[in-house]
């Protein structure tokens, strides 16, 4: 069973909690109030509008132990944004530490759940979320005897991830709907899962599976964030008949969801080599940016994929590939590809890039093709 907070301790973190929590900021219409409990800190954002008792909890992935302690909370996401429209509350927390963590991990998001239900209310409907070390997270919390959680989704779960000197593992029993997404090389995993030859009467709960027909790791992109929390909840509220079905005699279902960006906002060159664009979020606890070009901005621009360009910041070039995926290139070197939502990923891999470069969201970027015989910074 994962480590739980006694009372004693759990009334010192709702202490802590609101001792140290900030006032509520506005962002555009949602309130984010954030704060810590036993270190870990912890950001929950309030809809605009009346709260419909209904909570989203989200457990994050692996970070290096160098990390900050961020609750990096991402309210300007689309799928986000739009449950956040519907009067769900949003929270999540850095936990206590970083590293390979799912013991302490429960229990500071135990902590938070607990803490949320003293200071809003005690919510009618928690859904838990994770991606990758965050699945796991997620996973274990759905195998424990049915409490305060109602479902859990979780994306390419690193099911077999082990932490040293701790207790808490896989039963394969969730007590709670548990959904499985998975993208091309990450559900080897979660079919294993399923298909583990363990009896599963009630109250145990067969867990479900959907396909994201995409290579890279969580990638993932807002619509089928949305399209899993649509079905767990409907799920959740009428039963496993009400999850989608596959087509074509599939044995799961395919919830890939083909991105949408939008128009283009990026300005071409009058020479027709690169284009310039801006920087759209930033991801605090790596560096790594989030541009707002599209692949058909490379294309138009001279830069077809595998190649070399050249990314102007500020007086300073940088020589980075338009690949794939961060592996593309070696440790500290830069790399540039289309993310799930068909915007453009910018990273130094293992590094900062925006520290490097010194951008924040809403700078201006330039791209074009590599001139051979220009000095480049790395």
């Amino acid at each position: 069973m994962p480590t739980r907070l006694p009372p004693p301790a759990l009334a010192l973190a709702w202490a802590l909690a609101l001792s140290c929590a900030l006032p509520a900021r506005a962002e555009d219409t949602v309130k984010v109030e954030t704060g810590q409990i036993l270190g870990a800190r912890f950001a929950i954002a309030s809809p605009p509008g009346a709260w419909n008792h209904r909570l989203l909890l989200i457990a994050h992935g692996y970070r290096p132990d160098t990390a900050p302690l961020i609750p990096d909370l991402h309210t300007d996401r689309a799928w986000i944004k739009a449950i956040l429209d519907e009067g769900w509350m949003v929270a999540t927390t850095s936990y206590r530490r970083n590293g390979v963590i799912v013991g302490d991990a429960i229990a500071d998001l135990d902590a938070l759940r607990a803490f949320i239900a003293t200071a809003y209310g005690d919510p009618e409907r928690t859904l838990l979320e994770g991606e990758s070390m965050g699945g796991l997270v997620a996973v274990i919390m759905a195998e424990r005897d049915k409490g305060p959680y109602d479902g859990a989704f979780v994306f390419d779960a690193t099911l077999y991830l082990k932490e040293s000197n701790t207790q808490v593992g896989l039963s394969l029993l969730p007590r709670i709907p548990l959904l499985f997404v998975a993208t091309q090389r990450e559900a080897a995993g979660p079919k294993s899962y399923l298909t583990a030859l363990v009896s599963r009467p009630e109250p145990v709960v067969q867990p479900a599976l959907f396909l994201i027909s995409r290579e890279g790791h969580t990638n993932v992109n807002q619509a089928e964030h949305l399209e899993a929390l649509r079905a767990l909840d409907a799920w959740v509220e009428k039963g496993p008949d009400a999850l989608p079905k596959p087509k074509d005699q599939a044995p799961y279902f395919d919830a890939t969801v083909e991105p949408d960006p939008g128009p283009s906002t990026a300005a071409a060159h009058e020479d027709g080599r690169g284009f310039d664009t801006r920087v759209a979020e930033i991801d605090q606890v790596y560096g790594t940016l989030l541009l707002e070009a599209q692949a058909g901005d490379f294309k138009a621009g001279g830069i077809p994929p595998m190649t070399y360009c050249t990314v102007k910041v500020g007086g300073k070039s940088y020589r980075t590939l338009y690949g794939r995926t961060y592996t593309d290139v070696r440790s500290g070197e830069w790399v540039a590809f289309p993310d799930a939502d068909g915007r453009t990923v910018l990273s130094r891999n293992f590094a900062d890039a925006a520290g490097t470069a010194s951008l924040k969201v809403g700078d201006p970027v330039s791209l074009t093709p590599v001139d051979p015989g220009a000095p480049l910074r790395r």
